[in-house]
């Protein structure tokens, strides 16, 4: 009996030693260090004790997973014998070894696919040691990846929210926004499902028509402009995707337009699922390719001429008012300049390249008669020119941290007029910085084009912090002739910024030139930051003739031409293996003196690394004396060239007019040239806001109050519209202008009040130096700051409702800190615990939004005898009994119509604690 078991026990052992793979048995965990160690070098940057310990526990891990990997291959080689079934009890199961077997299998590639992983990051780990980098480099690797891993996640939930609002508009913003306030209402334009439904039917034969375009008529000019080792460029896939562009509106154009023309404005949303993949040749083919493209932008389509043929249009114009926002994701070769620094820089570059096709001036022309000249579609003449002077700004937000002393900010602008763009200097640690830049931009399209204003804090080597943004509306600009005033900027907490902008327009007045030179000459020179122009110079760049062709050349040139004014350079298209090239192209430069500057043309061939064909140069003072039209074209022969080589071109010269104040009704409203206040106006002007605002007002108030909401609900007591908002404001610093409005809507508040301190001078409040000071002057009209509140009493309820909005011009005393503010409020005589009220607090401004709802109980008989404590304090103090009160209003309720909402601004007072208490007193007596 016991032989018999021995036996069985000896056969067993001796199978599973006979099973086990042989290399399995001769590298045990011990005999793989013995192996590896003695023939390792482990770099100059890691010690040898550090790296023999840690090969010793790689050596026992991979020992491990070694005779795990035997120990599966054995089981799976048992089971796959036939007969090797196992049974359970008498009976024996085949169905189970069948699961059994699959799952070993899939055990053993997914544990040889993770190990295998491992081994590749240890293996990598392993050649950074022994070529002796730096450890750097490992945790430069892993930033890198951490940071590509973060912003893919970011990218996919943009990407789904925008697809999502891209296949259902409504649902995915009552989704995202639950409670919209009543005051949210869409603008002035139309809804069209209908045209969304054909794109989206079209969307997929488009895809065809797409190709055929690229492949027969892209891709052919891309080679011819490229240089000859990149001459195999084609495009490998060409995919637009399953979703289709969504039109979120169309407005149409009835007023500032000419009796032979239509102009439609769309707003185009794209989120797509296309793939465009490029590939050129080199050692072998490299392939880069675009993804997942995101663009959101206003498409302007501009119809002229209107004929009285069939098909009734001339000729269309398809162009982007200002640059669309873009974004997309790298495939393939170009997936690995997705790094922090490179991806921001290509970015830019890609959105760049986009603006010069297809934002202004830059346009698509299309033309469906004959006798339509398609120049005029494509180089129309400027409407005007705007003057830009960022002045200064104050109050920024320091985005820099400091570990002794609050951190500051390194301010800088960017200047957006369509593709134009322009940038100031960079001042270095200062929160209220001054730049005097002034800068130029052409306008084609007043209506509707913008001018975008973003500040930046510069960070070298990282990426730079937003500090603000606004947008202005250039109409608004064109018809007040001249601004000059503080706006808040947006996006941010607090921050103004001051701009002085002008509108000049192009006059054929021959006369005034000399004067706008002279006042030019004044304020600029060709190497001042501040550049004034007197005169806009437009050039048609009609042709070329007779141009030379080197003897031992075999082919034909590719002209190109370079056009300089000044300091400004434009480049015309290259017109290919030709010595007569034909451009007809238009060009636009800003003159700042005529009479002393001129026009600089060299023509140059491209094939032959831009070597000069001929060069000219035109002095524009022929122009002052080609009265009264200043316009000359003929020929210019070209010097250095042939001996019958000339270039022809049309020159027209037009004096720079200051534009006058037009259409202007009622006070100056500075925030009023904001565009999102231009939209408010534009619907209350074409009457297209419900006229029964105050009831639905009135209805969202009593739902924001029964729901203790944060939100602000307050119904206006004026005529007609207005609205209300919870944006911040911030005071001017000492010996500034105040600004003008307070948040988003300002101008709209201001046309309720009535009030303006730059119109209404004989007013009690603004007759005085509007000088705000630091810490509180009784000569100033707001010496303490002041606050907006919307009072109302709820019959139904029986509660007094008080709206806390926002706060303006906060001081501390004997302190110039920024306070860290919040509201107590008392409905007085009640000053019990129960009583009080109080909001939550805003650090670091002088302007808080605190958009908070107070809720008194009280009966309609008591109002009279009910007095509001509101009470700004600071609690930016090192004791907490130590709060020091900024400002405090006692506002008696007998003296208000509580039957309706009322909303107004209150001053401040800094009272003391003695008649606090006498005021208290008299209330309980």
């Amino acid at each position: 009996m016991n032989n018999n078991s021995d036996s069985k026990g000896s056969t067993k052992r001796a199978s599973r030693k006979l099973s086990m793979p042989k290399f399995t048995r001769q590298f045990s965990s011990t005999d793989f260090v013995k192996k590896l160690s003695p023939d390792i070098n482990f770099g100059k940057k890691i010690k040898p004790e550090i790296g023999k310990k840690f090969w010793t526990s790689i050596g026992r891990m991979w020992a491990t997973i070694y005779e795990d990997a035997a120990e599966t291959l054995r089981n799976f080689v048992f089971r796959m014998v036939p007969g090797n079934s196992e049974t359970v009890g008498d009976e024996t199961t085949t169905e189970p070894v069948r699961n059994i077997k699959v799952e070993e299998s899939t055990d053993l590639l997914s544990s040889i696919r993770k190990h295998g992983f491992i081994l590749g990051i240890l293996l990598m780990v392993w050649l950074v040691g022994y070529l002796g980098f730096s450890v750097l480099w490992l945790l430069l690797i892993v930033v890198v990846s951490v940071w590509r891993d973060r912003a893919s996640r970011r990218k996919a939930r943009s990407t789904a929210l925008a697809r999502a609002a891209v296949e259902n508009e409504r649902d995915s913003i009552v989704g995202v926004v639950r409670d919209l306030p009543s005051w949210v209402y869409f603008p002035d334009i139309e809804r069209a499902e209908w045209l969304n439904q054909i794109v989206k039917h079209l969307w997929p034969y488009l895809e065809g028509y797409v190709e055929d375009l690229l492949r027969t008529s892209v891709e052919p000019a891309v080679q011819d402009n490229l240089p000859s080792y990149l001459k195999s460029f084609r495009f490998e896939k060409i995919r637009l995707g399953r979703y289709s562009p969504r039109i979120g509106g169309v407005k149409a154009y009835t007023e500032h337009v000419g009796r032979d023309e239509m102009i439609l404005d769309l707003e185009i949303f794209y989120a797509g699922d296309c793939d465009i993949e490029i590939s050129v040749k080199t050692v072998k083919r490299l392939k880069a390719g675009i993804q997942d493209l995101q663009l959101h932008g206003t498409l302007r389509v501009e119809m002229r001429p209107l004929v009285n043929k069939m098909p009734l249009i001339g000729g269309m114009s398809i162009y982007f008012l200002n640059r669309p926002a873009i974004d997309f994701n790298l495939t393939n070769l170009a997936d690995l300049l997705d790094v922090p620094g490179l991806s921001n820089m290509l970015h830019g570059i890609l959105e760049d390249q986009f603006a010069c096709f297809l934002v202004l001036p830059n346009r698509i022309p299309l033309t469906f008669m004959d006798t339509t000249d398609i120049n005029e579609l494509k180089y129309p003449m400027p409407k005007g020119v705007l003057r830009i002077t960022a002045v200064e700004a104050r109050n920024l937000v320091r985005a820099d941290m400091g570990l002794l002393k609050k951190g500051k900010s390194d301010p800088y602008l960017v200047i957006n007029v369509g593709m134009q763009k322009f940038k100031t200097k960079t001042i270095n640690n200062n929160l209220n910085p001054k730049w005097n830049q002034t800068f130029e931009a052409l306008v084609y399209e007043e209506h509707g084009q913008t001018l975008d204003v973003d500040c930046w804090d510069e960070d070298p080597g990282s990426k730079d912090d937003p500090l603000g943004n606004l947008s202005i509306d250039i109409h608004y600009i064109s018809k007040m002739g001249t601004f000059d005033s503080w706006l808040p900027l947006e996006d941010i907490k607090h921050g103004d910024l001051h701009l002085h902008l002008e509108w000049l327009v192009p006059s054929e007045n021959f006369d005034i030139i000399h004067d706008q030179v002279a006042d030019c000459i004044q304020v600029s020179s060709p190497t001042s930051e501040s550049l004034h122009s007197c005169a806009l110079l437009v050039v048609k760049l009609d042709s070329a003739k007779d141009l030379p062709v080197s003897s031992r050349s075999t082919s034909m040139p590719s002209p190109v031409c370079t056009l300089k004014v000044g300091q400004t350079m434009q480049k015309s298209h290259v017109q290919q293996k030709t010595m007569r090239p034909v451009w007809e192209e238009t060009y636009h430069f800003l003159v700042m003196n005529p009479a002393m500057q001129s026009l600089d043309i060299e023509v140059t061939d491209s094939k032959k690394g831009n070597k000069t064909m001929g060069n000219v140069s035109v002095p524009l003072k022929e122009l002052l004396l080609s009265q009264p039209d200043m316009v000359i074209e003929r020929p210019f022969k070209l010097s250095n060239s042939g001996p019958q080589s000339n270039i022809t071109l049309k020159m027209c010269l037009r004096a720079l007019e200051k534009g006058q104040a037009r259409e202007q009704h009622g006070p100056f409203e500075p925030m009023a040239a904001l565009a999102k206040n231009q939209l408010l106006e534009e619907e209350e002007d074409e009457g297209v806001v419900n006229d029964n605002i105050d009831g639905q007002m009135e209805k969202s108030l009593e739902k924001s109050s029964d729901a203790k909401s944060d939100l602000p609900a307050a119904e206006v007591t004026i005529n007609g519209p207005e609205e209300e908002d919870g944006q911040s404001s911030t005071p001017p610093p000492n010996g500034t202008s105040p600004r003008v409005g307070d948040g988003e809507n300002s101008g709209v508040e201001l046309r309720k009040r009535n009030v303006h301190p730059y119109v209404y001078e004989n007013d009690a409040e603004t007759s005085e130096s509007l000088k705000i000071p630091e810490n509180g002057d009784p000569k100033a009209p707001f010496p303490y700051g002041r606050v907006q509140m919307t009072i109302r009493y709820s019959s139904p309820r029986g509660k007094v409702i008080v709206v806390i909005h926002k706060a303006s011009q906060l001081t501390i005393p004997d302190s110039e800190d920024m306070p860290d503010s919040y509201i107590r409020a008392y409905l007085l005589p009640d000053k019990s615990k129960s009583g009080k009220q109080k909001t939550k607090v805003i650090k670091d401004t002088r302007d808080p939004v605190f958009d908070h709802t107070f809720e008194f109980s009280c009966t309609s008989t008591e109002l009279s005898e009910r007095v509001l404590d509101i009470c700004i304090k600071n609690s930016h103090s090192f004791l907490p009994l130590n709060n020091p009160t900024i400002g405090q209003v006692d506002i008696d309720l007998a003296t208000l119509d509580l039957s309706k909402a009322t909303t107004e601004w209150y001053n401040l007072k800094r009272i003391s604690p003695d008649s606090v208490s006498r005021l208290s007193m008299s209330f309980t007596s």
